[in-house]
C-alpha cells in the first residue's frame, strides 16, 4: 500500500503505525561535504531505513537498522517549512550559514507491516422495525 502524506498530522499518524519507516533519500548538506565526511555519514548508517521506536508530541525516536543507538527527528515551531509530497517529506535545514539545505525522507512500511487495503462496502439497506427491507427513500 502506498503511503500518501499531505500534512504534519498525517505524517505523525503514519509514524504511530506499526512498522513505519523513513529513509533519507537526499541530504543536500551532506552532498556538499568532502568525501571523507560523506563516507563517515554512510558508515554510521544514516542512509539506512529507520524504524520508529517511540513518538511524542514534539519528536520521534528511530532505530537504525543494523546499528546501535538512535536518531531523533524533532518537529516543533520549525516544522512550518516542511513539505509533503506523496511518500516523501522534505525537512528544511536552517543553519544560518551558506545556502539553504534540506533532507528528503521516503516513508514506507517494513515488510509484513503494510496495512490492509480498505475495502469499501455497500451501504446497508434500511430496515423497518420488523426487519423488513424498506425502499430507498433518498
Amino acid at each position: 500500500m502506498a503511503v500518501i502524506l499531505r500534512n504534519m498530522s498525517e505524517f505523525k499518524r503514519f509514524l504511530g503505525k506499526p512498522g513505519a519507516m523513513i529513509q533519507v533519500v537526499r541530504n543536500t548538506f551532506m552532498d556538499r561535504q568532502p568525501e571523507a565526511a560523506r563516507a563517515a555519514y554512510r558508515d554510521k548508517g544514516m542512509y539506512l531505513p529507520r524504524t520508529v521506536q517511540a513518538i511524542s508530541r514534539k519528536a520521534a525516536v528511530f532505530a537504525l537498522k543494523g546499528h546501535p543507538g538512535t536518531v531523533w527527528l524533532y518537529w516543533d515551531k520549525g516544522a512550518r517549512g516542511w513539505r509533503f509530497n506523496g511518500d516523501t517529506v522534505t525537512v528544511p535545514l536552517t543553519m544560518g550559514l551558506g545556502p539553504p539545505d534540506e533532507i528528503v525522507y521516503r516513508c514506507s512500511f517494513a515488510d509484513g507491516f503494510e496495512p490492509a487495503r480498505a475495502v469499501k462496502t455497500r451501504k446497508a439497506e434500511a430496515r423497518d422495525w420488523h426487519g423488513e427491507a424498506m425502499p430507498n427513500l433518498i
